[in-house]
C-alpha cells in the first residue's frame, strides 16, 4: 500500500499576494510525490473545508507538508485556525498533553499518538537567509525552525517527527525560482523518497 501525503497549502490572498507560488509549489511536491508511487491530497487551508473530514485525512497520512508563506514574521491566520478547528477535540490524536497522576515522570507534550507519523515545512520569504542565519541578522540567528517554533510543536504535541524543513528566500527583490524549484524537488527526493 502506498504511502498517503497530506499537503496543507496555506496560499492565501492578501494585498501583496495571490498565494500562487506556495500553490505552484504545493502542486510541484503533489507531482514529484505522486510519479513516485505515493498518494497525495491538497487542503487550501484558506478554502471551505470540513474539519471532521480532515481530521480524517490528517490521520490517515504518513506524511503531512506544510506549505506556507511567511506573513508578519508567521504563517497566515487560516493556518492556525485550521489546527484550532482540526486538531480540537480530537482524541485519536493525542492522549491529553502526556502527563498523569499516576506517572509524574511522563512530561508535558508527551501524549501524542502520532509517533509513526512526519511533518515537514516549506516556506516562502520576502527576508534573505540572512536574516534567519547570521546570529546580527533580523531573526537573531534562529533559523527558520526556530522562528516556526509553534507551529513544530502543534505537530510534536501530537506526536509527529520532523523531516528537515525547506525554504525560498528573496522571492521579491532577487527571485531565483527555477533554481529553487529544483532544490526543492532534490528535497523532496532525499527527505520522502
Amino acid at each position: 500500500m502506498s504511502k498517503q501525503i497530506l499537503i496543507l497549502d496555506a496560499g492565501v490572498k492578501r494585498a501583496n499576494a495571490q498565494g500562487e507560488l506556495n500553490h505552484s509549489l504545493a502542486k510541484l511536491a503533489q507531482s514529484e510525490l505522486s510519479a513516485r508511487g505515493f498518494r497525495v491530497q491538497i487542503t487550501r487551508v484558506g478554502d471551505p473545508y470540513d474539519p471532521v473530514a480532515e481530521a480524517d485525512r490528517l490521520y490517515g497520512c504518513d506524511i503531512v507538508i506544510v506549505q506556507t508563506p511567511g506573513f508578519w514574521m508567521s504563517t497566515p491566520w487560516e493556518l492556525k485556525r485550521y489546527f484550532d478547528e482540526v486538531l480540537t477535540g480530537q482524541a485519536h490524536f493525542c492522549d491529553g498533553d502526556g502527563r498523569h497522576r499516576a506517572h509524574p515522570e511522563r512530561k508535558y507534550g508527551s501524549g501524542g499518538k502520532l509517533t509513526d507519523k512526519r511533518y515537514m515545512l516549506c516556506s516562502t520569504w520576502n527576508a534573505p537567509r540572512a536574516a534567519f542565519e547570521d546570529k546580527d541578522g533580523f531573526f537573531e540567528g534562529a533559523g527558520i525552525d526556530g522562528l516556526f517554533m509553534p507551529l513544530r510543536k502543534t505537530f510534536e504535541f501530537i506526536g509527529m517527527q520532523q523531516l528537515p524543513s525547506f525554504m525560498l528566500n528573496d522571492i521579491y527583490k532577487n527571485p531565483q525560482f527555477a533554481d529553487d524549484f529544483a532544490r526543492y524537488k532534490a528535497h523532496l527526493q532525499q527527505y520522502i523518497g
